[in-house]
């Protein structure tokens, strides 16, 4: 095998991705084409690859190398077929970063070929016979060519097969009685507003710090899991035991002070027990705790959750921990937004809700309006919120010292949620009461 580098180690390993079987081609063709491998050897074997895919065949390395052999006989006896990729194959245990080494491969190719048209346009700029609206008009044409490498063709659609789409949705709901189109949010004054969480939306809460922000989201993914729905959490603070721990006292009586430092009593490690065995079994939650996650981590995740079928609903706790890794010159919060819109096309593009937690700034404390939310109050507010679909703050009167309304009623255990920006709907405040731990939510 050849000496290896940066672009080859993606090469193989792209390919040896789809070898094993775990990868579906469709994930990756026809963004990636084979033109775009540097390798003639790995070209020829992801030629073959393709191949097969054309015909509807599953992965068999006797028909992939029978497909080789016809394409290109001479290369294929020269790398001794498959053997070419030798240990490759065994590093690749499942499919996670195959859509990563993809757009590493196309971003290759796109940076080669600027390369090659640089070379090309310096040349006939040099040549006096040749008019500069000319030269112009090619140097267009061959960045927009550029420019359209790796894009997915097959994302593009008829409008009717959308439309069946969206009225088989209605029906199902129709079917079952369902009063709204999105997800349910566990809270009736949430629901009535915005009318739940919708598919290929990314919503955005945020709280000042012990607010409430994680408390409110594991009651919105319980309430979402409870109908069946796959709910995938993404941990980049907390860890599983701590989200556990919250689920484990928001669904019983544990003491959180016995849970976090004197330990469980008997009776509530047989409630623990219990709960595991019956409800937290056949709860369709799962958590991942990656800390100092990038953004093309969190993509990878999702991706192999939604091929396990363990994620309809998404919730990512919280993007200002995200490794944005920004650019030389870029600032946090350009990087931060662009990690944002990534998200968003990821819902998008998997046609999933996703909530995501974010900090708020601490300017509000400052102001002297009774803690009325702006979206300004949002942390890098405007590079977060342009990506959003839906922005909701929550806050809790009695940790800012209101113990009473105007109206004299008592504000003890009663929070807020202020939904400032609702694209596609309305927006409103509801509210929502809750323990004396915070461990508990429930409707006003």
């Amino acid at each position: 095998m050849k000496t290896e580098n940066i672009g080859f180690k993606n090469e193989i390993s792209f390919v040896c991705a789809l070898l094993t079987g775990v990868a579906e081609s469709s994930q990756v063709y026809p963004r990636v084409t084979a033109e775009m491998l540097t390798s003639r050897e790995l070209a020829l074997i992801y030629k073959g690859i393709i191949e097969l895919f054309n015909k509807g065949k599953a992965m068999d390395y006797t028909l992939l190398e029978h497909e080789m052999r016809a394409l290109d006989h001479e290369l294929y006896a020269e790398m001794n077929g498959l053997n070419y990729v030798g240990d490759g194959l065994l590093s690749v245990v499942d499919d996670v970063h195959v859509t990563t080494y993809a757009d590493l491969i196309v971003e290759e190719y796109q940076r080669n070929s600027l390369r090659l048209l640089a070379m090309e346009l310096s040349g006939k700029c040099g040549s006096r016979d040749i008019p500069v609206e000319q030269i112009l008009q090619l140097a267009n044409s061959k960045l927009e060519e550029i420019a359209g490498m790796g894009v997915n063709s097959t994302s593009t659609r008829q409008i009717s097969e959308i439309g069946q789409e969206v009225v088989a949705h209605h029906t199902r709901l129709l079917e079952n009685g369902g009063t709204s189109v999105g997800y349910s949010t566990g809270l009736k004054g949430m629901d009535n507003i915005m009318g739940g969480f919708m598919r290929g939306e990314v919503a955005i809460a945020s709280a000042l710090t012990s607010h409430g922000k994680t408390a409110l989201s594991l009651h919105m993914a319980v309430q979402i899991a409870l109908q069946n729905i796959p709910v995938y959490i993404i941990s980049l603070e907390m860890s599983m035991e701590q989200l556990y721990g919250r689920i484990l006292m928001s669904l019983s009586n544990v003491s959180p002070e016995n849970l976090r430092m004197h330990g469980l009593t008997e009776t509530e490690i047989a409630v623990a027990k219990s709960l595991n065995e019956t409800t937290l079994r056949e709860l369709p939650i799962y958590i991942d705790y990656i800390p100092s996650a990038r953004p093309e981590d969190i993509r990878a995740k999702v991706k192999l959750a939604r091929k396990r079928k363990q994620c309809d609903f998404l919730i990512l706790d919280y993007i200002n921990q995200l490794d944005t890794g920004h650019a030389q010159g870029e600032n946090l919060a350009t990087s931060l937004g662009h990690a944002m819109k990534r998200i968003k096309d990821l819902a998008v593009e998997e046609n999933i809700p996703a909530l995501v937690l974010a900090q708020m700034n601490r300017e509000i404390e400052k102001r002297n309006d009774n803690y009325k939310h702006k979206l300004s109050d949002l942390r890098d507010s405007g590079v977060l919120e342009q990506a959003a679909d839906v922005v909701f703050f929550i806050n809790r009167p009695e940790l800012q010292g209101n113990g009473k309304g105007d109206d004299g009623e008592s504000l003890v255990g009663i929070g807020n949620i202020n939904i400032l920006k609702n694209r596609n709907g309305a927006t409103g405040t509801t509210r929502f009461r809750y323990n004396t731990h915070m461990t508990r939510i429930s409707d006003y």
